[in-house]
């Protein structure tokens, strides 16, 4: 073989050899707005096909959003956000330090847990999965959009395992809170007992909220028949006042105008009378009877 193509092939095969040690970079594949990294002391500007060595910190601007990159997996950094991916040395296990803001990863599925998000308040442990963290001042959430994801409280370190359409909400005064659909989790405390959360909570919750429908309705029944007791004697006594004395009204009237017709035809009868009367008494004495 020729020398020159001897020193080609010597550098093709230390290429391959070499290219797994850069594994673990990540590449800015896509990218909007200012997105800044941390070149020792300074904030230098990131642009897209950058390629970021690991435990660098990136941080976004209100206006920033950028998407790393590695085979099939996805680092999506939201705005107003600051991370540092790093990885452990001879293992593919990569660790999202997310400092405040949104990340949504995209994980390859696998049979083992390799990939971490991790923020003040909790972290969120994957087999393959895609998951949203969001942390901020005094919380962090994780929400599963597919697959399941292991989430630890970083104050009391309880453990919930969540599936997809479900959340957690971490916090440094508070028990994990676990919510979304379908049968809640539970939260499992460090002693391998059930602190909270979970679908055992669930039914207790629906209990009590049936009980208090039922007592308002209850209450709410009491209160109507009493008001309908009170509308109804005012308005009967009201009613029964009227009609009395309407009709004692018009029995009064009735019994002035019989009594006015009686007088009437009392007087018409015995001026009749009177009147025969004299008649007879006139033909009496003519006939000398």
């Amino acid at each position: 073989m020729p020398v020159r193509g001897l020193v080609g092939f010597i550098i093709a095969v230390l290429l391959v050899l070499v290219t797994p040690a850069f594994a673990d970079d990540w590449v800015a594949a896509k990218l909007r707005g200012r997105v800044l990294q941390l070149v020792g002391t300074e904030w230098q500007p990131l642009s897209r096909g950058d390629v970021v060595p690991d435990a660098r910190v990136i941080r976004t601007l209100a206006s920033g959003r950028v998407e790393f990159e590695r085979d099939a997996e996805v680092i999506a950094v939201g705005p107003s956000t600051q991370i540092r991916i790093h990885d452990k040395t001879g293992q593919r296990f990569t660790t999202v330090e997310q400092y405040y803001g949104q990340v949504t990863v995209e994980a390859e599925v696998r049979n083992v847990q390799h990939f971490a998000v991790e923020t003040p308040y909790l972290a969120a442990v994957v087999k393959g999965t895609r998951f949203v963290v969001r942390s901020g001042e005094g919380s962090a959430s994780v929400e599963v959009q597919r697959g399941h994801v292991e989430v630890t409280s970083s104050a009391t370190r309880s453990v919930t395992v969540l599936a997809a359409g479900q959340k957690a909400v971490a916090a440094a005064d508070a028990e994990l809170a676990v919510s979304g659909k379908g049968a809640l989790p539970p939260v499992i405390g460090p002693d391998g007992k059930i602190v909270g959360a979970g679908a055992a909570v669930v039914p207790g919750v629906v209990q009590g909220a049936a009980q208090g429908v039922q007592n308002t309705v209850t209450t709410t029944t009491g209160v109507v028949g009493k008001v309908v007791d009170k509308v109804g004697g005012a308005v009967g006594g009201a009613v029964g006042g009227a009609v009395g004395g309407t009709v004692g009204n018009v029995t009064d009237t009735v019994g002035g105008v019989v009594g006015g017709v009686g007088d009437a035809v009392g007087g018409t009868v015995g001026k009749v009378g009177g009147a025969v009367g004299g008649i007879v008494g006139g033909l009496t004495g003519r006939l000398g009877l």
